[in-house]
């Protein structure tokens, strides 16, 4: 019975046939695909740029209208009244204290300027306005008997170059009835020029609405100017505008948004006084980020292309012509054992004299990967032995240079760096810090009676004294120089400071250290005691309050506690 002859098939002919599905079909689909996730994916990051940028610029804005309406109703409230003689003056400290605010005036209830402050910018002096004429702007007279301020009023003032500029004003109520109000003017550009600045240069535009719908500001590549009616795309706008406080990462589409006509994608918040920011995009933006994707796909598809067809033709080749050379130098290399025979029986007819080369060829790079993998291990373990070794040296280097020698505590650079993170701990977390300051009395002359060998001495049981009345483990003791030694005191108050004060004064004197050139025969110490205030600013304000507490120790008669 003749046996059916075995299969065989060309590895040539089958490349010939699935290459061009396998290669160019799914380039060209995932193209396609990546062009579109990548487009949507553009748009999405735009819309949360809009987001952010339109939540920013409100918060910002409405921060900033705050802190300079409060200033006014506090100057109101605190005024007596309209024609007070301080009047003046409180003015000019209000314009000196907001440098935003290019004029302020006191109006009587009729809304009569009575006084007027002007700031000049290029001379910062200031300039009295004429009493008994009519503010300017076209709210005047105007406030309300019950609550706080009106509403910011833009407007133009020829009085101030021309300038775009913002009223803000607040009333003097007394007694319930309307005694007169304090105004100020603002320019706009003020108000908005350091976040147009920061959004134009991410290629956004700005819009600010007020409650009227006119367009209180607007960079260059919107169509609006100032005090321009938005008109229905502004009410598109600010229907659309979210409360703020409330992030939302949708923009829409609109015409007509730029001065060119292009359309662009916009997201607005309502800011607390009622005005609407807007942020835009052109939609070029997105446009021409596809662009450049849409080319290097066309050119991959058709890099693809050319390579499926030298691959085909290389193939070829390779297979006709260089076979032999090739399991020539592959039998070069292999040192000796056998590809299973049924795994070359799977193999093309074309590869099967070749599977037996690379057989060899494994083996052998097999056991010389073994061979390699255990010369890299024990290579890293040598390795990592000496990172160790150099990273604890290090470790000692770096605590050495910020302890002092000859008392064990901390010198001066340690002094520095752990004032710092103390004192910026405490602030972050709202716990109290104190400090000690303290100066042994009289130690020039012990080191003049006895000899520097001798006060070295008596500084190291003088630490060692300290730190016996010190209870806690975060205590820290530091030695700036000399005889002066200061003392941390994290989650201690002014009181338990002064306790903890008293307490190293009575273990000094208990140490009893002879000191023949003191008036007491013994040494002592005199101490200052501060603790972080809220209005400090850094280390630096509570160390030199503690350093005033230890002069007044001093001159009290030393060896003593004061704050």
């Amino acid at each position: 019975m003749t046996s059916a002859p075995a299969f065989r098939w060309s590895l040539r002919r089958e490349l010939s046939r699935v290459l061009v599905l396998a290669a160019l079909v799914p380039v060209l689909v995932f193209s396609v695909a990546l062009l579109w996730n990548e487009w949507r994916r553009d748009r999405d990051e735009l819309m949360v740029r809009l987001a952010v940028g339109a939540q920013g610029s409100q918060s910002t804005f409405d921060d900033f209208l705050e802190a300079h309406q409060s200033s006014l109703r506090l100057l109101a409230g605190n005024l007596e009244s309209p024609r007070s003689p301080t009047a003046g003056r409180d003015l000019s400290r209000l314009l000196q204290a907001y440098p935003a605010f290019v004029r302020a005036v006191v109006t009587d209830e009729r809304g009569m300027i009575i006084l007027s402050r002007r700031l000049r910018e290029e001379a910062g002096s200031e300039e009295q306005g004429a009493a008994g004429s009519e503010a300017e702007d076209p709210d005047v007279g105007w406030f309300p008997v019950e609550g706080g301020a009106t509403p910011p009023a833009p407007y133009r003032a020829s009085l101030h170059g021309d300038q775009a500029l913002i009223t803000l004003a607040a009333p003097m109520i007394r007694g319930g009835q309307d005694r007169g109000a304090i105004r100020g003017w603002m320019p706009v550009e003020r108000l908005v020029r350091q976040r147009v600045d920061n959004l134009r240069q991410r290629g956004l535009e700005l819009l600010l609405i007020d409650g009227d719908g006119r367009a209180v500001h607007a960079t260059p590549g919107l169509r609006w100017s100032y005090l321009e009616a938005v008109g229905p795309l502004g009410t598109v706008i600010r229907d659309a505008a979210v409360p703020s406080g409330r992030f939302a990462a949708k923009g829409r589409s609109l015409r007509g948004l730029l001065r060119d006509g292009d359309e662009g994608y916009v997201n607005a918040v309502r800011m607390r006084n009622g005005w609407v920011v807007a942020v835009v995009a052109p939609e070029q933006r997105l446009r021409a980020s596809v662009l450049p994707r849409l080319g290097f796909l066309l050119g991959l598809v058709v890099v693809t292309s050319l390579g499926v067809s030298f691959a085909l033709w290389r193939m070829r080749q390779l297979l006709f012509s260089s076979m032999g050379n090739l399991l020539a130098s592959l039998h070069g290399y292999a040192l000796g054992g056998m590809l299973d025979p049924r795994q070359l029986a799977r193999m093309p007819e074309e590869l099967q004299p070749l599977a037996e080369g690379i057989g060899d060829l494994a083996a052998r790079m097999n056991t010389a990967f073994l061979d390699l993998r255990l010369v890299l291990e024990e290579r890293e373990h040598v390795i990592a032995e000496r990172t160790e070794s150099l990273r604890q040296a290090v470790s000692d280097l770096d605590r050495l240079s910020r302890t002092d020698a000859l008392t064990g505590s901390l010198n001066y650079r340690g002094f520095l760096e752990v004032a710092d993170t103390l004192w910026q701990k405490a602030r972050d977390t709202d716990r109290p810090l104190s400090v000690l300051a303290l100066d042994i009395d009289h130690f020039k002359r012990y080191n003049d009676h006895y000899g520097h060998a001798e006060g070295d001495g008596a500084l190291r049981r003088f630490a060692g004294a300290v730190r016996s009345a010190l209870l806690h483990a975060d205590d820290v003791l530091a030695r700036p120089g000399g005889e002066e030694f200061i003392v941390f005191l994290p989650g201690s108050t002014q009181e338990q400071a002064m306790r903890v004060g008293q307490r190293v004064c009575e273990r000094v004197r208990g140490a009893d250290i002879v000191h023949a050139a003191s008036s007491e025969g013994r040494m002592t110490v005199s101490i200052g005691v501060a603790s972080v205030l809220p209005g400090d600013e850094d280390a630096e304000q509570m160390l030199r309050r503690a350093d005033a507490a230890l002069y007044r120790a001093k001159a009290a008669g030393r060896n003593r506690v004061s704050d």
